[in-house]
């Protein structure tokens, strides 16, 4: 549970992702069976730009030269091809196109990935375009095109632009998912040797499986290089300076965009903050705590609104009933027993709302009675946002994990001690990073200059995933921006808040940068 992270879309339900911890992101409704007809194989290979979907090239044989170093890491000379739009396969209101890119930056000549861009036109008086990264790691752009615009004034004022990142999607997948089901069935919160060794075999055999099938791109879909990637997009779009919004897990794209390319910018909203200053571990363990937090705030809302309304009259003692009776495998579920890691991730999930009591209570009511389903499919929201190996690859590499199982196995001893109920869950979510066959990057990215435009820093006071002191530390780092604080629970804010969006929008397409110390 790092870097994911799951919103709710404020303007109607079903839930919509947006990523930013390692904690997993929510549910986009389903394209992934109509997405595919005009990306037909994300895995095949070429190095040709083609609107049959994006491709991938085999490894060369040959080495290519390194590319001119800049502050930035980007190639001087690198000139994109141009973008063949035409509508998607599963939505012809939206235009796709494919962007072929290096799969190694540092050797422009080399391989290719190619990058599956959206695009919404706009409908009114045009600004520019506007992209966007909906979290993760692991979230697909493409599919979250799908009910855009951000809001009806973006909507009108830009081409609303988003894409799946490297190793995403159909952006030549990091699919090495044969075991991920079997890993997230397991306690994530072992009680004994026997269910440790479980769970350190499962995470070991995604790592070894990762190796086997995607050695040629793991090194190569971190934050530096989808970075690389969005400045790539800007010079395809060929439309000016980057307008962005990131949220969650996309913030720090955009953070290390506005680092490397700090004169490409003409507007960046950063929403529901990743500090990556803070480390793989320091992260997730403040993040366990933000979710214990977020789980107390809705206990004390669930006996407010009494059993009626909440399913339960205490939500704390009936979730750890519910946790204590499927640890000996008593409540049952369509297909097999309610597990631990379901009763957790259920309530993981729901901590990204706003009002996450109104859905936990009524699925631990149900559970107590004897059926798990409910609790299950909340759970299953959290997982089916993105991919999880795709996940995986970017936090594994981004920041240097514990280095060995039994290293992990004190980080998240230490984490569960934060937070008794999901410091387990939350760093063994991420237990094949141990193991995992590429190195952290050592890559130090440029420090921000101060002559980065203004930039917009959204943080919500109750955000478990992304908690309310990133946004106030990545806002006082970045010369020139403003802090935008949301008095809310939940993950993330623009596109559903109205005081957020009035704010945002007068933003992005006038510049008029909100007052310091702007609240809503």
């Amino acid at each position: 549970m790092p870097t994911a992270s799951l919103i709710a879309d404020r303007r109607a339900r079903p839930l919509r992702a947006r990523l930013g911890g390692v904690v997993a992101v929510i549910v986009v409704a389903a394209l992934a069976a109509g997405c595919s007809a005009r990306f037909d194989d994300p895995n095949a290979t070429s190095t040709t730009s083609s609107t049959t979907g994006p491709t991938t090239a085999p490894p060369s044989t040959t080495a290519s030269p390194p590319a001119p170093e800049s502050a930035s890491g980007f190639p001087a000379d690198w000139v994109p091809a141009p973008l063949d739009w035409a509508p998607c396969s599963f939505d012809e209101t939206i235009d796709c196109a494919t962007l072929p890119v290096p799969v190694d930056w540092s050797r422009p000549t080399g391989p290719t990935i190619g990058l599956a861009l959206g695009r919404i036109r706009a409908t009114g008086d045009r600004v520019g375009s506007l992209v966007t990264n909906p979290g993760g790691p692991g979230g697909s752009g493409l599919e979250y095109l799908v009910g855009l615009p951000l809001t009806a004034e973006t909507g009108r004022r830009f081409d609303t632009v988003s894409w799946d990142p490297r190793g995403v999607g159909r952006s030549r997948v990091v699919d090495c998912d044969s075991g991920v089901d079997e890993f997230q069935a397991l306690d994530s919160g072992p009680d004994d040797q026997a269910e440790q060794d479980a769970l350190e075999r499962a995470a070991a055999a995604i790592s070894a499986e990762c190796a086997r099938d995607h050695a040629d791109v793991l090194a190569h879909v971190g934050t530096a290089d989808v970075a690389r990637d969005l400045e790539a997009i800007r010079r395809a779009l060929d439309d000016g300076p980057l307008n962005y919004v990131g949220f969650s897990y996309g913030t720090r794209i955009g953070q290390d965009y506005a680092a490397r390319f700090p004169d490409q910018i003409r507007s960046m909203v950063l929403d529901g903050v990743v500090d990556p200053t803070l480390g793989f571990t320091q992260f997730l363990t403040e993040q366990a705590i933000g979710f214990e937090r977020s789980f107390d705030r809705n206990a004390t809302a669930c006996a407010a609104a009494g059993v009626a309304a909440c399913g339960v009259a205490d939500l704390a003692a009936s979730f750890d009933r519910v946790l204590a009776a499927t640890e000996a495998g008593r409540i049952p579920g369509t297909g097999a027993p309610i597990g631990p890691s379901d009763v957790v991730v259920a309530a993981t999930f729901t901590g990204y709302l706003t009002d996450g009591w109104s859905e936990l209570g009524p699925a631990l009511a149900a559970a107590e009675a004897g059926d798990g389903d409910a609790l299950r499919s909340l759970a299953q929201n959290y997982y089916d946002f993105g991919g999880y190996p795709a996940y995986a690859a970017v936090v594994c590499t981004d920041d240097a994990p514990p280095a060995d199982p039994v290293a992990f196995r004190e980080f998240a001893a230490a984490a569960t001690a934060a937070a008794p109920r999901f410091g387990a869950a939350v760093a063994n979510e991420m237990l094949p990073c141990a193991t995992w066959p590429v190195e952290a990057t050592t890559e130090r990215r440029p420090e921000f200059s101060p002559t980065l435009p203004p930039i917009v820093v959204v943080g919500s006071t109750g955000d478990p995933a992304t908690p309310f002191a990133n946004a106030v530390a990545v806002a006082e780092r970045m010369p020139n921006a403003v802090l935008l604080t949301v008095e809310s629970d939940g993950h993330t804010a623009y596109g559903g808040t109205t005081c957020v969006d009035r704010a945002v929008d007068r933003y992005l397409v006038d510049l008029v940068v909100p007052p310091a110390g702007t609240r809503c």
